[in-house]
């Protein structure tokens, strides 16, 4: 029978890489329905099983695996895996979801494939098991795969064979802890299975792969049992997890070790300094100025454990010591790394969550892979100066006979150096998730080793190894091989016939090995500038005394480095230091490299090279696109040296004014400023980067046609910089008001009327476009005014008026807004698309109500009607143009009531765009802007109380959304249910269609459905619930629906968080009296949920809503309800569930409602008198003190249209829209609630007071003074 099912199975898949399409086409249906199949994961099992057989085309077929497998079938079978899992992941529904057992199997086996098998043809998959195990971490949560990370970390990171492993876990401390133990035991199973695989063949294949899944149920049961029986104390269960790698409390379980990596026995003499190797020899003739002052010390805490857990052999004490390497030593250990990058991937917030699940990882990864960075680093640089001594001792780099052996070594060592460059690159990378999160104290304690290490890692330069790298150059029109061809070791039992082959490599293979090696180092230098830049921003206090030694090291790249993308991210992590360092405020200048003038003047000239325009910026800028016009626009992006550059200077500036202002007005004051920089340019001493100029980047001389429109561009941009209004005000004045007035009048000259020139909206074909008639254009062409050297002239004025915006006033409005208007005409996407930009900034501030009808009675009607024209035209050419939408969203936030006759046909518009980009929304950023846009339409329909028009939002607008829905376009959803709830806040009465939506929202298809987005049913719920008094009778009736929905949201582990925000809109827009009845079996359901989490995420969403119940009714009810399910409850719940807590809130009004909850609660009769409201007071009294957070609120942090787009930091997930009203629970709570009359009602009494005084809580004692 098993036969069958599985020929049958390769049946399918067979069909499904077949040349044959109706085979094709019918084994997709026969792979979806397996999916769909009950005994779906039973099918997995068998699939996974396919996989791991060690087919071999060239060997015999010896069964039917042979006759069916080959490897386009197991890639047909992985990303069947692949996409069910990504199903799985993203869908509510229950029976799609895949059990923890199989996630489990799914995991090991992976493992096993990335890390143990020797099969080629399935290693040759590893990109597709990557994948798999990305999506199973995505979708599983973090104490499911911590076994994981000790396999990783103890049997391919560490250098301890298994019988030393045997040896240290036969240890009575580990013995004595059960935690422990369920450990060692899945580590020696997972032994076995990796033993198994590495010498499993097709004879023994079924008996084998039978003990491997064995052993995988035997981790399985494990790992079950450890879940199950865990209590609350999660720490607990952690600090026992990290005793398997101690004994005597000293790390002995983790080690480095340099005789496995040269297969040398450990009676070698070794050399445990940390010292000797950890210095980098930089080239004299590179000398990198003055290091002097850089004074790390080296005190990090794991400089305790390196010499005890790392064994070296110096390479310069040994002869011919690379001729035994074990050349895969360091590319299991990278396959491992990535794993552990794969698990920390997922998380990108510092919420509760990801700090949660943080603290689990590194409890496992912290101390080990610390530990081996600082041995790759260390390696590295041995290695480098092996390389140089080895040179320098042979003079040259012969291929004589006598010379082989130390040739053959440098290559070696050069292949090992460039796998040694991927493992560092791979833990910046973690290193980088990690930070973006939280700052571990491990590596705060370790950051002078951190610091030290970069600092001398983006000093290095390639010319240190500029002897070898001649000698590779000269083998460029060689022929010969450049090594032995004889190269043979039998103690290198670790390389596999490819690997062996490696080194009887051709120049060509030493050429590209060379490439690979700069490109790794890129890598390496741009993930190091990252982090700088992620730590400069978000842990100034720690890392302030350590980044101020950096900034040699990271302007240095400034001139020596030529990659742009490096460049960029340079400049990006220098804007942030500036920051850090001017808000240190250093008592000495001396202290402060930006404070020293003769430092500042080279910087910024080699600053302003980069901001020059070059001949290709003006090729591009003619030729650009939307994404081109995106990266212009955006200062702080990877792809534009110049526009970094900008920001860089643009920050100089902002916090070292008094400096660089004089530097930078003689050269806007001067008439040839290009002139001057290419002077000063010239004189600068490290010159060789800057004289690499390609054809493309030749600089543009006062014989350059566009000469003047550059300088007057480079002008525009330094006054950008200093963002001095008086200086602005007087360039506009004398540079640009009269190129701006030549313009209009030219325009006006040669298309004196433009409705009889271009389309406009209403007599435009957009369907057939070639149909449209030939005596019109849709955009304007005039060689004289639209050439290319006038596009660096509108630029530049566009570029001014974007970022000087307070030059419109009542004198100029009128000319800029014609002159913006006059440029929506323009076919250059920079031209028109920075017009909607500054049409949107200028009237984005605040301009007194005559300026406002100066600029509408003019420019607006015209100005929308092309904005609107743009926007369709745009949509039916598939281009997506968001500065457009901005732009009208912008007008209409201005001028909603002149606008009125506008109203229903935009709402047209809009439904119109929405359904012909339904199944094409690739751009997130317009999606929000045309809902946004929507939404105040929408707002401003049912404010002008104009039925007709009201009657369109309700039968087209909801129409078209109920298709939406249908289709489940996953992009709209959010939106679609957060307009429906403005539907249902601006109605008055009642409509069938509101009934119809509410009875809807109650139907538990929809919750459970892939198209069930909790937060939307929840945001239109809510309005529903403001308006009970109107649906109150629907309301009522479904109570026990509604809690039984909470039921299901709260048992599905990917709804149970949002989940609560249903019992948070019942306790806050519900009478009490519509809920009581059903509030005692409510807290049996959250009692028995918070005791099955572990985690305090949980515990803090529990207590979070019964603080706010308790707030929005009556104390007294809450603790009636508590005692009638047990007698004395409430004790328990005060002291299980409040008191773990409280000092581990970390939203402000989140703290806030729960201490106010907690005095209301301990200032009760029943609870006054009982012992632990000493420790409660305790906490409110820390809590008053070291953060203010009780004291007062904090203030509303509003998504605010108002925000200048500018900001392209915008970035769409879950996006609220910004023109609604999103009330927030914890905000609508407090609103009417005094926090400081609060607490004194609740705290002012004898006992209280006699606690506070005799245990000196003088806060709360401060609180009843005031």
């Amino acid at each position: 029978m098993d036969n069958q099912i599985e020929e049958h199975l390769l049946t399918i898949f067979m069909q499904s890489v077949s040349n044959n399409f109706e085979e094709v086409k019918a084994s997709e249906e026969k792979i979806s329905s397996l999916y769909n199949d009950s005994n779906k994961e039973n099918y997995i099992k068998i699939l996974l099983k396919f996989i791991m057989y060690p087919h071999n085309e060239k060997n015999e077929q010896k069964n039917f695996y042979d006759k069916f497998l080959n490897k386009n079938v197991k890639i047909s079978i992985l990303i069947s895996i692949k996409n069910y899992i990504k199903k799985s992941i993203h869908s509510n529904l229950e029976n799609v979801e895949l059990s923890n057992d199989l996630c489990i199997i799914i995991k090991h086996i992976c493992m096993h494939v990335l890390l143990d098998i020797k099969n080629e043809e399935i290693k040759s998959l590893e990109k597709y098991f990557f994948e798999i195990l990305f999506n199973l971490f995505k979708y599983n949560i973090c104490d499911d795969y911590d076994y994981l990370l000790f396999y990783i970390i103890i049997l391919y990171i560490n250098d301890y064979n298994i019988v030393h492993l045997i040896n240290i876990f036969n240890n009575e401390e580990k013995k004595s802890n059960p935690d422990a133990m369920k450990i060692i035991e899945c580590i020696m199973l997972y032994v076995r299975n990796k033993e198994i695989l590495q010498n499993i063949t097709q004879e023994n294949f079924f008996i084998e792969y039978n003990k491997l899944i064995e052993n995988i149920e035997n981790i399985k049961g494990i790992i079950n049992n450890r879940n199950n029986s865990l209590n609350d104390d999660i720490v607990n269960y952690i600090n026992n997890t990290k005793k398997i790698y101690k004994s005597n409390n000293q790390h002995n379980l983790f080690m480095l070790n340099d005789h496995f990596l040269y297969n040398i026995e450990e009676n070698t003499q070794i050399n445990n300094s940390l010292t000797s190797n950890f210095t980098i020899d930089i080239n004299k003739k590179n000398s990198l100025n003055s290091i002097s002052g850089f004074d790390f010390v080296g005190k990090g805490t794991i400089i305790k454990d390196y010499n005890n857990n790392i064994k070296l052999l110096s390479v310069s004490k040994a002869n011919v010591i690379f001729k035994n390497i074990n050349i895969s030593f360091f590319k299991n250990k990278h396959t491992a790394l990535k794993i552990i990058r794969k698990i920390l991937k997922k998380y990108k917030d510092n919420d509760y969550v990801s700090k949660y699940d943080l603290k689990i990882v590194l409890t496992h990864i912290e101390y080990p892979i610390t530990l081996y960075f600082i041995y790759l680093y260390n390696k590295f640089t041995e290695y480098t100066n092996f390389i140089n001594n080895k040179l320098s001792l042979s003079n040259s780099y012969s291929t004589t006979t006598n010379s082989t052996n130390t040739n053959e070594e440098i290559n070696i060592c050069f292949y090992i150096m460039n796998h040694l460059l991927m493992n560092i690159h791979i833990f910046l990378k973690i290193f980088y998730n990690i930070i973006i999160i939280d700052l571990p104290e491990y590596y705060e304690d370790n950051f002078d080793i951190f610091f030290n290490i970069f600092y001398n890692f983006l000093l290095f330069d390639m010319d240190i190894l500029k002897n070898y790298f001649n000698h590779i150059n000269l083998l460029k029109n060689m022929k010969t091989d450049v090594s032995s061809t004889s190269l043979s070791n039998k103690q290198n039992i670790f390389m596999n016939e490819s690997e062996k082959n490696l080194f009887r490599i051709t120049n060509e293979d030493l050429i590209k090995l060379k490439k690979n090696f700069e490109h790794n180092l890129l890598k390496c230098k741009i993930m190091i500038t990252d982090i700088i830049k992620v730590i400069s921003e978000n842990y100034q206090e720690e890392s302030k005394t350590y980044i101020i030694k950096l900034i040699f090291s990271l302007t240095q790249m400034l001139y020596k480095e030529e990659d742009k993308i490096l460049i960029c991210h340079n400049y990006n992590c220098l804007s942030s230091t500036i920051k850090l360092i001017h808000h240190m405020n250093l008592e000495k200048n001396d202290l402060n490299p930006y404070k020293d003038k003769e430092f500042l003047e080279k910087i910024i000239e080699r600053v302003l090279y980069h901001i020059r325009l070059k001949r290709i910026d003006i090729d591009e800028i003619n030729e650009a696109d939307l994404d081109y016009f995106k990266n212009d626009l955006n200062n702080v992006n990877s792809f534009s040296i110049r526009s970094t550059a900008i920001y860089f200077l643009k920050t100089l500036c902002n916090n070292y004014f008094d400096i660089c202002f004089p530097l930078l007005e003689f050269r806007i004051l001067s008439k040839d400023s290009l002139i001057i920089s290419s002077v000063n340019l010239s004189n600068l001493n490290n010159n060789n980067a800057i004289n690499r100029n390609t054809e493309n980047d030749l600089i543009i001389d006062k014989n350059d046609t566009f000469y003047d429109a550059c300088n007057m561009e480079y002008k525009v941009q330094l006054i950008t910089c200093l963002n001095q209004i008086n200086l602005a005000q007087s360039f506009y004045e004398h540079n640009l008001k009269n190129v701006l007035k030549e313009f209009i009048m030219s325009i006006r000259m040669k298309f004196s009327n433009l409705d009889n020139f271009c389309y406009n909206i209403n007599d435009y074909n957009f369907l057939n476009q070639n149909l449209n008639q030939t005596d019109k254009c849709v955009w304007l062409k005039n060689e004289e005014i639209f050439n290319s050297k006038n596009t660096i002239y509108l630029l530049s004025i566009l570029k001014f008026l974007l970022n000087n915006r307070n030059i419109c006033n009542v004198n100029t409005a009128l000319d800029i807004f014609t002159f913006l208007n006059f440029l929506l005409y323009n076919e250059k996407i920079m031209i028109y698309s920075y017009s909607c930009l500054c049409i949107n900034r200028l009237l984005n501030q605040n301009l007194s109500e005559e300026l406002l009808n100066i600029i509408f009675n003019n420019t607006i009607p015209n100005i929308l009607s092309r904005l609107l024209f743009l926007l369709k035209f745009h949509i039916y050419n598939k281009t997506l143009n968001e500065y457009i939408l901005i732009t009208i969203l912008r007008i209409f936030l201005i001028y909603p009531e002149k606008l009125s006759s506008f109203y229903v046909s935009i709402l047209l518009i809009i439904d119109n765009i929405i359904k012909l980009i339904v199944n094409d929304s690739h751009n997130p950023l317009f999606n929000h802007y045309l809902f946004e846009l929507l939404t105040i339409i929408i707002s401003l329909i049912y404010k002008s109380r104009i039925s007709s028009s009201i009657n369109q939002v309700e039968n087209v607008i909801i129409t078209t959304f109920a298709q939406i829905l249908q289709l489940y376009i996953h992009d709209f959803i959010p939106y679609i249910f957060q307009i429906l709830s403005i539907i249902i806040d601006n109605t008055d009465t009642i409509q069938k269609i509101h009934i119809k939506i509410l009875n809807n929202l109650y139907e538990m298809d929809l919750w459970r459905s892939t198209i069930g987005n909790a937060n939307g049913i929840i945001c239109v719920l809510k309005s529903f619930f403001k308006k009970y008094n109107m649906f109150q009778d629907i309301i009522k009736n479904n109570m026990q629906q509604l809690f039984n929905i909470y039921h299901y949201c709260l048992s599905n582990k990917k709804l149970s968080t949002d989940s609560f925000q249903i019992i948070l809109i019942i306790f806050t827009y519900l009478p009490v009296e519509s809920y009581q009845s059903f509030l005692k079996p409510l807290f049996v359901l959250l009692f028995t949920f918070v005791q099955q989490y572990k985690n305090d995420i949980i515990k803090i969403k529990v207590i979070h809503s019964l603080s706010v119940f308790i707030l929005k009714t009556d104390v007294n009810i809450f603790i009636n309800t508590v005692e009638q399910i047990q007698n004395g409850l409430i004790f328990n719940v005060l002291k299980s569930l409040y008191m773990p807590i409280l000092d581990k809130l970390i939203n402000v009004n989140e703290k806030i409602i729960i201490f106010i909850a907690l005095t209301k609660l301990i200032s009760n009769e029943k609870i006054r008198n009982e012992s632990f409201v000493v420790e409660m007071l305790n906490h409110l009294n820390k809590n008053i003190t070291s953060n203010e957070l009780v004291l007062k609120k904090s203030k509303s942090q509003y998504l605010d249209i108002e925000k200048d787009e500018m900001d392209k930091n915008f970035e769409v997930t879950y996006v609220k829209l910004q023109m609604i009203n999103n009330e927030n629970i914890n905000e609508t709570v407090l609103r009417d609630i005094n926090i400081n009359a609060e607490l004194k009602q609740n705290l002012f009494n004898p006992i209280f007071m006699q606690i506070c005084h005799s245990n000196s809580y003088n806060s709360i004692l401060q609180l009843f003074n005031n």
